[in-house]
């Protein structure tokens, strides 16, 4: 399977995934901290344009998007980052990943 790990700098999960046998790629704006496959971008434009890259079609994605704005431990902060559209923002994200 072609294997898309959105949001991952460690190359943790891609290389379980390729230590299976799958062509799997992680995608971060961050370098990898490991060697192996590696795309350093914006995930939405990699899925956008994922014929150019593998010229096929991904079978999997797996996607760890940032909860810094959305997770519950920081409600108390909630009324901020609507205010300034900051969950928002990491609302659409996650949609769009979606």
């Amino acid at each position: 399977m072609n294997v898309l790990i959105g949001c991952e700098f460690s190359g943790i999960v891609r290389d379980a995934f390729t230590a299976r046998g799958h062509h799997a790629v992680s995608c971060d704006l961050l370098p990898s901290e490991s060697e192996g496959h590696h795309i350093q971008g914006d995930i939405l434009d990699v899925i956008k344009y994922t014929k150019d890259i593998i010229g096929g079609t991904w079978d999997m994605l797996i996607a760890f998007p940032p909860c810094t704005d959305l997770s519950v431990s920081g409600a108390k902060w909630f009324a901020e980052k609507r205010a300034d559209g900051r969950q928002q923002k990491a609302l659409e994200f996650v949609r769009a990943l979606l």
